[in-house]
């Protein structure tokens, strides 16, 4: 048994585990309502938070490869998921301004149509963007000790392009959504404001306009973050491209990191911390977002009174003079 040398074990590890568990609860009810970016979001977020949770355990004080096969699988995962969260962020944006700034509801036409769009992009695109990272992927993976394997890509320009560009886009693309959906958002609740609705359609309307409000206004932070990355690698320095066997050589070598060499360099201890909270946090942000608002804690309060009727027992008196 590894003794973990991170002062926060096992703080991250819970908070990891909250990352998987809570993404999960009130996904049942966002596929029935056909909200696909919201969907796709929960289920990447979940994913994430799972690897980085067995991650934090398996490689907790140690820098042996002792799971080759969940390294060669997570590490995609991750790649996929790099590219997956933001662009599931974007899909439930323009979701929103859509709603928001349409007259009528949206039929079930546009909702097919929205269904297909979100699952292009927060599915395919992910998985080509996650193949093409094989142009630029050195070795199989890394491992870093507390962190556990991370994908390995060869610091090139091309992989500036094919790594860091795409979330940068993404986020613009999502920035101009973002200001477009609470401007329309707000013009529709000041429309509702002018109508003078009943109270308790006020309160369901303002119990679903402050958390997407707030939602889309932390969505103008992915550009920044992004930005960020690109800074740290450029800053660590970029690698000439020599030609493809170069980069490929020795593709089965594993490079193993203990915590007491990445911790010494501030630059690789800012960008593995910020990237594993950030990921882990993902998670726990949309179930705030989307599993705290009135309409879920109404989900909650039938799903409870279900379950607590199945374990009910039966009045065998009743259902007998019922059958008579």
């Amino acid at each position: 048994m590894f003794r973990s040398t991170d002062p926060l074990y096992p703080f991250y590890t819970i908070f990891s585990f909250s990352g998987f568990l809570l993404p999960l609860i009130p996904l049942t009810w966002h596929l029935q309502a056909w909200n696909s970016g919201t969907c796709f979001y929960m289920i990447w977020a979940s994913l994430i938070g799972l690897i980085d949770f067995i991650n934090s355990i398996l490689w907790a004080g140690t820098i042996l490869d002792i799971a080759p096969v969940w390294c060669d699988f997570s590490t995609h995962v991750i790649l996929a998921g790099t590219f997956a969260i933001p662009l599931s962020s974007l899909c439930i944006v323009r979701r929103l301004y859509l709603i928001a700034s349409a007259k009528s509801a949206l039929t079930r036409i546009e909702k097919r149509r929205a269904v297909i769009f979100d699952t292009t992009l927060c599915l395919i695109v992910p998985l080509v963007l996650t193949a093409l990272q094989y142009i630029v992927q050195g070795h199989r993976y890394c491992i870093f000790e507390e962190i556990g394997c991370m994908p390995y890509v060869y610091r090139t320009l091309a992989t500036q392009f094919l790594v860091t560009f795409p979330p940068i886009l993404t986020g613009l693309v999502s920035a101009y959504y973002d200001i477009r959906c609470i401007i329309a958002l707000f013009r529709h609740y000041r429309e509702l404001k002018n109508l003078q609705t009943p109270a308790c359609e006020n309160s369901f309307t303002m119990d679903r306009f402050i958390p997407v409000v707030i939602f889309a206004m932390l969505e103008t932070c992915t550009t920044p973050i992004a930005v960020f990355a690109l800074v740290m690698n450029v800053s660590a320095g970029l690698l000439p491209w020599i030609s493809w066997d170069y980069v490929h050589a020795d593709f089965s070598y594993i490079p193993a990191t203990p915590s007491v060499i990445w911790r010494s360099n501030g630059i690789d201890e800012a960008s593995l911390e910020l990237q594993r909270w950030i990921n882990s946090s993902c998670g726990i942000l949309i179930f705030l977002f989307f599993g705290t608002t009135k309409e879920a804690r109404q989900h909650y309060s039938k799903a409870f009174y279900n379950l607590k009727s199945q374990f009910r027992p039966k009045n065998s008196l009743g259902k007998a003079s019922n059958e008579r």
